[in-house]
This record gives structure tokens, sequence and C-alpha cells, in this order.
């Protein structure tokens, strides 16, 4: 049995009317309809309990505008690295590895890019 929690649009649509309602650091993965609605957010989101990321959902995330926090990702497919790179705002992630093409892409990043957590890099 997983202990995987998913955030899901309702729940998002519920953080949207009320940011105190919901906890979305709980959460270790994340619908891409999810996503696309929490891109329409202004502001800080904590998503640190995520362990994985898909590329749609990445893509929708980078459209978000404010402080995106996602500690509880390890690695990030290129494709999802490129997508993150265009968000405008504060990025912090939980990396531990980066490959070149998503460094390269994550290079180009214009804001405050954390990445502190990162061991292995050529």
């Amino acid at each position: 049995m997983s202990n995987e929690k998913v955030l899901i649009k309702e729940i998002v649509e519920q953080f949207l009317e009320d940011e105190n309602s919901v906890d979305l650091g709980e959460f270790t993965a994340i619908e891409d309809a999810a996503a696309d609605s929490l891109s329409k957010h202004r502001g800080e989101l904590y998503l640190n309990g995520l362990t994985n990321l898909s590329d749609s959902a990445a893509e929708s995330l980078s459209k978000h505008r404010g402080e995106l926090y996602l500690n509880g990702l390890a690695s990030l497919s290129d494709s999802a690295a490129e997508s993150l790179s265009k968000h405008k705002g504060w990025l912090d992630l939980g990396l531990t590895t980066l490959s070149d093409a998503a460094a390269e892409s994550l290079s180009k990043y214009k804001g405050w890019l954390g990445l502190v957590d990162l061991t292995t890099l050529s």
C-alpha cells in the first residue's frame, strides 16, 4: 500500500479560496490539473512534500509568480528543468543530482535559485 498523498484540483481550489485551509507541503504527488490551477496563484507555494513532478506539472508551475519551494524533489527531468527555468520569482529545489542538460536550462534562470542540496554535478 502506497503512502502517496496526491494533491488534486479540488483541494487546490479550496486552497485558492483560503490559503490557511490546506497545508500543501503534506502532499507527495500532484495531478497535472492541480498544478495548472496552482499556476494562477500569486505568492508563496510550499510544495516541499512532492517527491516527483511530471513534465506537464512543471510546465504549469513555471507560470506561477512568486516563491516556489520544491525541496522534496531529489531529481528532475531535463524537460521539467527547462520549464522551471522560465519561472518568475524565487525557486528553491531540493535536487541532489542534476543532468548537464538540466543544469544548462537552470543556468538561464533569471531569479533566485536555491540548490543547497545538490551533491552531484558534472
